[in-house]
């Protein structure tokens, strides 16, 4: 009996696992009422807000948030059936991945408090445009009660328009002097983490994370203004803040004998190099090298973005080296005055070989890709001799220190040709 489920089958069965889930989780919603619900949505920034906001409330009382990066309906699901009566706050990362794909998980979650970080170039193909993005997000917004509150970047214009759409009370956060909420004096020159002065009316405190890059500022201003917005003071929501550690895979460091690695290879969306390199320009190190992986989220031709990209990167690095199948594609900024500094490798082994032999104890190496289109912590994991696994058709979402396959060589592939059993015919040795 043939076993195998075909693939209309298989989709099948999983949309009707994913209605019950959704209904057994409505089920639980209902006895959650003590419970305030925040949801986080954006187009990047999510998981970092949340796990600061999260962090914020903690101060308050006991919190459940989603796991990691899930973000997806079925996810929210789960996170909802996890959450106990006794808690007081859940915090639910809500991603969207296309027109209307907000509206299963907000009917679920009605939330009481909307977070919304910005609105960008994500999901430019699902999306086509940003007025449509931002449509989407909106709905977090509009599915607050009369006593809901939403907290928006009031440095996004499109996310700042949202609040016309707010039934509730709205609280803004930003460095324009418009923000209720605002950071003033921010740094963040490595080793030096991102600090500020955060001002909410005529109140001011210190605050010191263990973020790198500025662009990390909105995010803890969100998880402020939420803990602002809900009845915390500003030390206690500065106090939380400061206690969160970055995510991995977001400009988190790691040291190598002797070499400092910044892994920002969650993703590569053309929008989000510009921070990592605006990082790597205000860091103090002796040398430092950028290695790009596989670009995102862009429109006109590949070898034009990434020709761009490298320009901008050999403005900033002493060393800028491309990885993957689009490596080459940077050729164009050959050109640029410090284009002999520019290196492309189609091998992500070959990659490692290289800055093996040539890094130095002292050198700060950023990290910039898709991680399951680059793998780019092998290079890390390389320099310590922890890496056996160099497969080129992993699509793996996890990352390699976390998966069992990094101490396995991939096999040799066998040449195709004919299987002969038996004596040899006449004729063959």
């Amino acid at each position: 009996m043939d076993r195998t489920l075909t693939r209309p089958a298989k989709q099948d069965a999983y949309a009707a696992w994913h209605r019950l889930q959704f209904r057994r989780a409505a089920r639980h919603r209902a006895r959650l009422a003590d419970v305030t619900f925040v949801g986080v949505t954006g187009s990047c920034g999510k998981t970092t807000t949340k796990d600061l906001v999260a962090g914020v409330l903690a101060r308050a009382g006991r919190v459940s948030r989603s796991p990691g990066t899930h973000n997806a309906a079925h996810w929210v699901a789960r996170t909802v059936l996890e959450v106990r009566p006794d808690q007081s706050f859940c915090v639910q990362e809500i991603g969207a991945s296309g027109p209307g794909s907000l509206d299963q998980p907000l009917a679920l979650v009605r939330p009481r408090v909307a977070v919304v970080t910005n609105i960008g170039g994500d999901h430019r193909s699902a999306f086509r445009t940003l007025e449509a993005t931002a449509a989407e997000k909106r709905k977090l917004v509009e599915a607050l009660p009369p006593d809901g509150i939403a907290v928006l970047n009031a440095d996004d214009p499109r996310v700042l328009a949202m609040a016309e759409a707010c039934r509730g009370r709205v609280i803004t956060y930003g460095l324009g002097a418009a923000a209720e909420v605002r950071a003033e004096g921010v740094s963040s020159d490595w080793p030096a983490h991102l600090s500020f002065v955060v001002r909410h009316g005529e109140v001011t405190a210190g605050v010191r994370t263990r973020f790198n890059g500025v662009h990390f500022t909105h995010a803890v201003l969100a998880a402020i203004a939420a803990g602002l917005a809900l009845g915390l003071p500003l030390e206690a929501a500065v106090a939380g803040v400061e206690s969160v550690e970055p995510w991995l895979g977001r400009l988190n460091e790691v040291e190598a004998n002797g070499v400092t690695w910044i892994r920002d290879e969650c993703k590569a969306s053309l929008w989000t190099v510009a921070p990592a390199l605006e990082f790597l320009r205000t860091a103090r190190a002796p040398r430092r090298v950028a290695v790009f992986g596989t670009l995102s989220d862009y429109g006109g031709r590949a070898s034009a973005v990434y020709a761009s990209v490298a320009r901008q990167a050999l403005d900033v690095a002493d060393e800028v080296i491309f990885v993957g199948r689009q490596a080459e594609r940077c050729a164009g900024a050959r050109s640029h005055p410090g284009g002999a500094a520019l290196r492309a490798f189609t091998s992500l082994r070959d990659a490692s070989d290289h800055l093996r032999r040539s890094l130095r104890p002292g050198d700060l190496v950023l990290l910039k890709g898709s991680q399951r289109a680059d793998h780019l912590l092998r290079l890390v994991l390389a320099q310590t001799g922890r890496m056996a696994c160099w497969r080129t058709d992993c699509r793996r979402l996890k990352f390699c220190d976390r998966c069992v396959l990094r101490h396995l060589p991939e096999l040799p592939r066998l040449r195709p040709g004919p299987l002969r059993l038996g004596a040899p015919e006449p004729g063959e040795a």
